[in-house]
C-alpha cells in the first residue's frame, strides 16, 4: 500500500514539474505581455503548481526539487525577454561604453544625432523605453553591459543569451549560498526552495533579464561573512551590492547594530570606499548630476504599482485637485528612512534570527514606500523570506503580476483598484503572520 502512495506521489510530483515547465515555455516564448490574461493564467498555473511541490514534495523530493529549479532556468536562455524591454538599454549602454562615450553622458535621442557609433543602431533605439532619460544602471552593471558589448557588438539576441547565461551562473551562485546559509543557521535545507522554485524569481531573473539576482549574490555573500565573523569581506560584498543596484545601502543600519558602532562605522566606510571607487571609474561631476537627476525623476515622477503612494496621491488629489508626486514621492522615501531607522535601532541585541527577520522587514517598508515597483524587485524580499517564519513576501511574488495588466492599453494605463486588491491581500496576510505567535522557522 505505502509502495503505491509512493509512486502515486511521484507521478503527481513529476506531472506537476512538466506542467511547470510546458508553463515556463509558454510564457517565455509564446506569450506577449499586452495578452494580460494569458500572462496571468500562466503564472497562477505555475505558482499554484509552486505552492503545491513545496509544500508536499519539499521534504522528501528535495534534490529532484533542487534539479527542476535549475532545469527551468535554463530553458529560458534562449527566449526574448518578452514581459520587459530594459535589456535593451543594457545592451545600448554597453555599446556605448565600448565606443569609449560613457552611458552617463549623453541621452539616447542625442546619441542618435550623432555620426554612426558600431551597434548602436535605430533598431536598438526604437526598443528603448526610456531615451529620454539617462542611465541609471550603477558600475558593476555597467561592467557586465560593457562586457556584454565587447563580445557582442552587433547581434542583440547573442548579447541577451550571453546576459541570460550571466544570470544562470548568478542564480547557481545564490542557490549554493542559500544553502551555505540555511546550514550554518541550523534550518532545513528544503526552505531554499522558496526561492528556487519561486516562478517571479525565475521568469523575471533568468527569463526577462533583470539584475535583482547579481545584487541578491553580493548580499547573500556579504550575509554570509557576518555569520562567520568575516566581517571586513563582508562590508567588501556589500559595496559591491550597493554598486549594483543601491538598495543594499538600507541593510548598512542593520549592520551597525549587528556589530556594534566600532565595528559598525568600520564596516560602512569599508563598504562605502568599495563603492566610490566603483562609481569613480565611470563618473565625473557632470555625469553624477545626470545620475541624481535620473533618480530625483524616479522618486518625484515615475509611479508604477505603488501602495501606499496611490493612497497618499488619492487623498492629495481630494484636497488639492492634482497628483503631487513631487512632494509625496520624497516625503515616502525619508518616511521610509525613519522606519528602518527606528526598526534598526530599537533594542539591545540582534541575534541572526532577528536580523533576517529586520532585513526582511527592511527591504518591505521601503518598498511599500516606493513610488514604482517593477516585479522583479519582489525578488529580494523573497531571498530573505527564506530565513524567517514570514510568507507574505512568497503572495507579494504573485500578486505583483497584477500590475502586468497595464500593459494592455496603448498607453500604458493600470488599474489601481486591481492593484489594491493584491495589496490588501498581502498586507492583510503580513498583518496575520504578524499577529500570530511567534514560531520557528519551518517549512
Amino acid at each position: 500500500m505505502n509502495d503505491k502512495s509512493d509512486f502515486r506521489q511521484s507521478i503527481l510530483l513529476y506531472f506537476l514539474l512538466i506542467v511547470c515547465a510546458i508553463g515556463y515555455y509558454v510564457l517565455a516564448y509564446q506569450t506577449l505581455r499586452e495578452n494580460f490574461l494569458t500572462v496571468f493564467s500562466l503564472y497562477l498555473l505555475l505558482f499554484v503548481a509552486y505552492f503545491i511541490v513545496y509544500r508536499f514534495f519539499s521534504a522528501t523530493h528535495f534534490i529532484y526539487l533542487l534539479m527542476a529549479g535549475v532545469l527551468f532556468r535554463l530553458l529560458l536562455i534562449f527566449s526574448v525577454p518578452n514581459l520587459s524591454d530594459d535589456v535593451y538599454r543594457f545592451i545600448w549602454d554597453g555599446r556605448l561604453a565600448v565606443n569609449a562615450i560613457n552611458p552617463f553622458s549623453h541621452l539616447p535621442t542625442e546619441i542618435m544625432k550623432m555620426p554612426v557609433v558600431t551597434g548602436v543602431t535605430k533598431e536598438l533605439f526604437l526598443h528603448l523605453n526610456s531615451p529620454n532619460y539617462y542611465t541609471v544602471y550603477p558600475p558593476v552593471l555597467q561592467g557586465i553591459f560593457w562586457l556584454a558589448g565587447k563580445l557582442f557588438p552587433v547581434s542583440i539576441f547573442s548579447a541577451i543569451v550571453f546576459f541570460k547565461c550571466l544570470i544562470f551562473l548568478v542564480e547557481a551562485g545564490n542557490i549554493f549560498l542559500l544553502m551555505r546559509l540555511l546550514k550554518q543557521l541550523s534550518l532545513p535545507k528544503q526552505l531554499c526552495l522558496l526561492y528556487v522554485l519561486n516562478p517571479l524569481v525565475i521568469v523575471e531573473l533568468t527569463g526577462n533579464v533583470h539584475f535583482e539576482g547579481v545584487m541578491i549574490f553580493f548580499v547573500l555573500l556579504a550575509l554570509l561573512f557576518i555569520i562567520n565573523s568575516q566581517w571586513q569581506l563582508s562590508a567588501i560584498c556589500l559595496g559591491l551590492g550597493i554598486a549594483t543596484k543601491l538598495l543594499p545601502v538600507l541593510f548598512l543600519p542593520l549592520v551597525i547594530k549587528r556589530l556594534g558602532w566600532k565595528k559598525g562605522i568600520v564596516y560602512c566606510l569599508i563598504s562605502g570606499f568599495i563603492t566610490c571607487i566603483l562609481f569613480a571609474s565611470v563618473f565625473d561631476i557632470a555625469t553624477l548630476h545626470h545620475l541624481m537627476n535620473s533618480v530625483n525623476l524616479f522618486i518625484r515622477h515615475f509611479e508604477f504599482n505603488a501602495s501606499l503612494y496611490y493612497f497618499v496621491r488619492w487623498m492629495g488629489r481630494l484636497i488639492t485637485g492634482y497628483n503631487i508626486i513631487a512632494w509625496s514621492g520624497p516625503f515616502l522615501s525619508v518616511t521610509a528612512g525613519i522606519l528602518i531607522c527606528y526598526l534598526t535601532l530599537r533594542g539591545k541585541q540582534m541575534p541572526m534570527s532577528v536580523f533576517f527577520n529586520t532585513a526582511l522587514f527592511i527591504i518591505s517598508i521601503w518598498f511599500l514606500c516606493a513610488t514604482t515597483v517593477h516585479p522583479w524587485y519582489i525578488c529580494m524580499p523573497v531571498a530573505l523570506a527564506v530565513f524567517t517564519p514570514y510568507r507574505y513576501a512568497v503572495i507579494w511574488s504573485f500578486t505583483a503580476i497584477l500590475s502586468y495588466a497595464a500593459y494592455q492599453f496603448h498607453p500604458v494605463q493600470e488599474n489601481v483598484w486591481l492593484i489594491g486588491a493584491g495589496y490588501i491581500f498581502m498586507i492583510g496576510y503580513g498583518w496575520w503572520e504578524l499577529k500570530k505567535k511567534p514560531k520557528p522557522v519551518t517549512t
